[in-house]
């Protein structure tokens, strides 16, 4: 095992390449398996759009189909993400493989870069070929259901262009022309997304079986925690400093809003940092305090 010379991309596509032509059977069924759910989530918001015609739904069908089907991905990618996230030590999930990885030939931060490249960028590689497989088998099944002809066509552009703006309300003019609710909302998204994604990075190099039920278990466990002590904390009376009037209750989340960004993106930055901490120091055995 390499561990005191300098960062090297050729060293770096070495690992990565061995990783890709010993688990292809894993990234063949992964693959499979996205692209089974996806097709029968395409051809089921389909099947939705039909019944729709079928009760005389107003609007225009092939929106709801878009907006639909967005929501689906979008929530179906993330927790997809996360499970990933979770797997970034599967090479090392058990002794042997432990021995023969950290044998290689490469520094400690060369293969976790290149685990990280493997369960963030492969990863959505192989989601996103699910799903052009799977929105070409909805269009080769489309004539099997009474939809509109607009369903007929490739449609994966028109969903991923739907906008959030219609299911976001912010109350106009409380910000000004200055201040963007959309920002506000995008960067608590996307601070959470990432913080959350940290958490089962994190998880996937500590646990090494089942490390995203147990991950996922911590976190349920700690959010009902929170809810629990904020319920009283509003019960109580304790949160009245944050002076949530109606007049500037929009003011006041926007501001709540940004600091649990902040607080998020300084926690995720933490997890990676306690990550690769911990994939530096893997043991071939398991720690006796542990049993993970």
């Amino acid at each position: 095992m390499t561990t005191n010379m300098n960062f090297s991309f050729t060293r770096l596509m070495a690992v990565m390449k061995r990783d890709m032509m010993e688990n292809w059977k894993t990234n063949l069924y992964r693959l499979i398996g996205c692209y089974t759910g996806l097709a029968l989530a395409l051809i089921f918001g389909m099947k939705g759009i039909e019944r729709s015609i079928e009760y005389n739904v107003p609007g225009d069908l092939y929106v709801q189909f878009c907006e639909k089907i967005y929501s689906i991905i979008i929530f179906a990618t993330f927790f997809y993400l996360l499970i990933c996230a979770s797997r970034i030590m599967e090479v090392m999930n058990t002794k042997n493989k432990r021995i023969s990885y950290m044998m290689l030939p490469a520094t400690i931060s060369e293969k976790f870069v290149s685990r990280v490249i493997y369960v963030v960028i492969i990863s959505l590689v192989i989601w996103f070929v699910a799903l052009f497989f799977g929105e070409l088998t909805r269009i080769a099944l489309a004539p099997l259901f009474d939809v509109p002809e607009e369903l007929y066509r490739f449609s994966l552009f028109d969903i991923m262009s739907v906008s959030s703006e219609n299911s976001i309300r912010f109350n106009p003019g409380v910000y000004g022309d200055t201040a963007s609710p959309e920002f506000v909302y995008y960067l608590f998204a996307a601070s959470n997304i990432l913080w959350s994604h940290s958490v089962y990075i994190l998880g996937g190099t500590y646990f090494r079986k089942n490390p995203f039920v147990k991950t996922w278990g911590i976190m349920m466990a700690l959010f009902f925690i929170a809810a629990y002590i904020w319920i009283n904390m509003i019960s109580r009376g304790l949160l009245s400093f944050l002076n949530l009037n109606e007049s500037d209750i929009w003011m006041n989340i926007r501001n709540i809003s940004i600091t649990i960004s902040i607080i998020s993106l300084a926690f995720t930055v933490i997890n990676w940092v306690l990550s690769y901490h911990l994939f530096r120091n893997s043991q071939i055995t398991e720690r006796k305090l542990f049993r993970r």
